[in-house]
């Protein structure tokens, strides 16, 4: 692909892009919203569930509709694809990027089915992200009881014979929340962007200190995924006006009240993607 990705964009100017899983489109208002406070381009996540349930198409026009209305970039994305069919119809449909999670396979099984769903998004236009290593936690239908570190060397072997646009790492991230702190392994990270020719992605951003999500950026990651925090701000405002207003309470003032939420929500993990700062750097 000759274009510059927004991967590639976000490597040249050392912050990450923000990543956020939605599956309404209060959430997709609230996050661009975040963004365009800070004129940030912002990635809109959709699980394979979501995908289905808004549809391709929409998924995309709302997308689209997001960065006409702000501003600012708004790519769809597609998270988490186990199923490959799945994600040929979301290219098709017009996904800026796809990503691929074949890390539950074996390593070859992986990185020949992650090369010829390359080579087909490519020929698309499209952008795909794959995976190495095994993030612990759950993300839609992909759910892991444990983490298995991606090897460095490994991943260089990945990223150039796949042809991926960005590799998804794990380096002690989880999906959803953390028992505890979230133990990432800066060495480990430091060793895969030094060997790995393809942008890397960190998914799990939920719970991670933002100081560590602002090193880990520092250090090489353009794509930072966040779900599990957003979701819980939707359904914590959702009781929260329902509490003020049991008897009165107004559709349109819970969705302004909502967005607000999910808008700062998303600011606070947007402040530690580097971006204000990427032309110090």
């Amino acid at each position: 692909m000759t274009k510059q990705t927004y991967f590639e964009a976000a490597r040249v100017e050392n912050y990450a892009v923000g990543a956020f899983n939605v599956n309404t489109y209060d959430e997709m208002m609230g996050v661009s919203d975040a963004a365009a406070k800070i004129g940030a381009p912002v990635v809109l996540m959709a699980s394979m569930s979501s995908a289905r349930f808004i549809g391709l198409n929409d998924f995309v026009m709302l997308a689209k509709s997001m960065s006409r209305r702000f501003s600012i970039p708004v790519y769809a994305h597609l998270d988490h694809c186990t199923h490959q069919e799945l994600l040929l119809e979301c290219a098709r449909a017009g996904f800026d990027s796809v990503m691929f999670d074949g890390s539950h396979l074996p390593y070859e099984e992986n990185l020949s089915a992650t090369k010829k769903l390359a080579e087909q998004c490519h020929d698309m236009g499209v952008l795909l992200e794959g995976e190495l290593g095994v993030i612990a936690g759950e993300e839609g239908a992909v759910r892991s009881s444990f983490s298995s570190f991606t090897d460095a060397r490994m991943a260089s072997h990945f990223a150039r014979e796949s042809g991926v646009d960005a590799l998804a790492v794990s380096i002690g991230n989880a999906h959803g929340f953390y028992k505890g702190k979230a133990q990432l392994q800066f060495d480990l990270l430091d060793d895969i962007v030094a060997n790995c020719d393809a942008p890397i992605v960190l998914h799990g951003g939920t719970g991670i200190p933002g100081e560590d999500i602002l090193r880990a950026v520092k250090a090489g990651v353009v794509k930072v995924n966040v779900g599990t925090e957003l979701r819980a701000a939707y359904l914590k405002s959702l009781r929260e006006y329902a509490a003020l207003h049991p008897q009165d309470g107004d559709v349109r003032d819970f969705t302004k009240f909502l967005r607000e939420q999910l808008s700062e929500t998303a600011s606070r993990y947007l402040e530690w993607f580097n971006f204000k700062g990427r032309l110090d750097n």
